[in-house]
């Protein structure tokens, strides 16, 4: 579904990818994993179309959108859960899930897709009257991937997913991701709990200093002698 290949990135005059990378297949969920700094960030930001690669060219679904307007790969289906989650904090929790169906495609399917969302996410049909900004940050969370839910994604990217989470409300939102992948939507996580992410991706890339260095499945990259001595400490 996204094919990522040989991007170059930079800030201005400053290079901060070389060279990367990336696959993601249908119905599958692929990690990227990697220090703060390494570029997992950019790479996102790249193919969301808010950075322009000064080298190389991203498909998705065979489409080429390396220089495709952000709003046109939404509307595509690719979805971006960024790091910060982006709810706004002033309105309500069911105002900030209708927003996620703006397209005209996801506008279609609202009443069907809040359904779900509720069903995912019990906590959020309790407080849906509710403003975003007295939500928990689990909450907020569980908001930004059900607001990102509402727009029929084909492919959801969430950026460091378990940022600032409570352990417990980790485990949660990991079991979320793996049950949204059942449901037959392409999932590409960036996050560095580096053993989370590995448990539930079938393939994995380890990027450090903007280059991709390691990919592997993520069974083998759990057992993999440099990745647990440098991010699980072991």
């Amino acid at each position: 579904m996204l094919h990522i290949s040989r991007i170059d990135v930079a800030y201005g005059d400053l290079q901060v990818l070389w060279d990367v990378s990336l696959e993601v297949g249908p119905k599958s969920v692929v990690a990227m994993v990697g220090p703060n700094g390494a570029g997992k960030t950019t790479t996102l930001r790249a193919v969301m179309g808010l950075l322009r690669p000064a080298q190389g060219r991203i498909t998705f679904m065979g489409q080429d959108i390396t220089q495709t307007p952000t709003h046109e790969i939404v509307n595509m289906g690719l979805c971006l859960v960024p790091e910060w989650r982006g709810t706004f904090s002033t309105l309500t929790v069911l105002e900030n899930l209708e927003l996620g169906a703006f397209p005209k495609a996801a506008r279609a399917k609202k009443t069907e897709s809040m359904q779900r969302v509720f069903e995912i996410f019990p906590i959020l049909a309790e407080r849906q009257s509710q403003r975003a900004g007295t939500l928990s940050g689990g909450q907020r969370q569980m908001l930004a991937i059900g607001r990102a839910l509402m727009l029929q994604p084909k492919l959801l990217i969430l950026d460091e997913p378990s940022l600032g989470l409570a352990p417990l409300i980790v485990d949660d939102i990991f079991k979320v991701i793996k049950q949204i992948s059942t449901e037959g939507i392409s999932i590409l996580v960036v996050e560095q709990n580096v053993n989370m992410a590995l448990e539930i991706a079938q393939y994995a890339y380890v990027i450090e200093t903007g280059r991709i260095v390691q990919h592997d499945t993520g069974a083998k990259l759990l057992t993999d002698e440099r990745v647990r001595s440098a991010y699980m400490g072991i």
